[in-house]
C-alpha cells in the first residue's frame, strides 16, 4: 500500500511533553500561522509586530510527519524545500538546523515555545535546547532542498502507523524593513523515498 502522511505540530504543555498534537489538515486547508502565542488558532490576534530596531519573532513551531497509513516497506530520506520566493522584503522564515527527537515512544525534543504575547516570542536558538542554528528556509528549494527531518524511529525508517519523523523547528524573524499586513500565502514541501 502506498504511504499516507499528515503533518503535525505541537503545542503548550511542557517540555518534552507538548499539551496539543495538531493534525494542520483539521484547520481548514493545511496551515500554519506564525504569530506572537502558543495555540492552534488560524486569526489575526497576537501578530508578529514590526519593531522600531532590532528583531521580533514568531513564537516557534516544531512540526512532523505522521505516518496515516503504512507503506508496503519503508519510507526514508525525507527531504524539506520551500518554492525559493519567501515573504518579502524584511521577513525571515528560519529552520533549525538540528531536528529534535520525536517518535511514536518519545516526544523528548519537544521545547514549549516561550517569548510575550503580542510582542514578540524568544529566539528560537537561544531559548531551544535542541537547536544550535538556523538557516533561512527559502534557501531550500526543489533543486537543493534540505536533508531531514531526520527519523528517530527504529531502523530509522518509518514503516508502521503512528511513526514519525522528528521535529523540524520554524520560526519568523522580523526586522523595521518589513510592511505591514497580512502576507501571501507559501508552500512548505516534504519528500521522501518509498518502497
Amino acid at each position: 500500500m502506498v504511504a499516507a502522511f499528515s503533518v503535525y505540530f505541537d503545542t503548550t504543555g511542557t517540555d518534552a511533553t507538548p499539551g496539543a498534537s495538531t493534525d494542520v489538515d483539521a484547520l481548514g486547508p493545511p496551515t500554519l500561522r506564525f504569530k506572537t502565542n502558543d495555540n492552534t488558532t488560524i486569526d489575526s490576534v497576537d501578530p508578529v509586530p514590526i519593531p522600531a530596531a532590532g528583531t521580533n519573532y514568531s513564537y516557534w513551531k516544531q512540526i512532523y510527519l505522521y505516518c496515516d497509513t503504512a507503506p508496503d516497506t519503508q519510507v526514508d530520506n525525507i527531504k524539506f524545500y520551500t518554492d525559493g520566493t519567501g515573504f518579502g522584503t524584511g521577513i525571515t522564515l528560519n529552520i533549525g538546523d538540528e531536528f529534535p527527537t520525536h517518535n511514536n515512544a518519545s516526544d523528548a525534543g519537544y521545547e514549549v515555545a516561550t517569548g510575550t504575547s503580542g510582542t514578540t516570542g524568544d529566539e528560537v536558538v537561544a531559548a531551544h535546547a535542541g537547536l544550535t542554528g538556523v538557516t533561512d528556509a527559502f534557501t531550500f528549494t526543489s533543486g537543493s532542498p534540505l536533508s531531514g527531518p531526520s527519523i528517530s524511529e527504529d531502523g530509522s525508517i518509518i514503516n508502521a502507523i503512528g511513526e514519525s519523523t522528528n521535529y523540524l523547528v520554524l520560526q519568523l524573524a522580523v526586522i523595521n524593513t518589513a510592511t505591514p499586513g497580512n502576507k501571501s500565502d507559501e508552500t512548505l514541501t516534504f519528500q521522501y523515498d518509498e518502497i
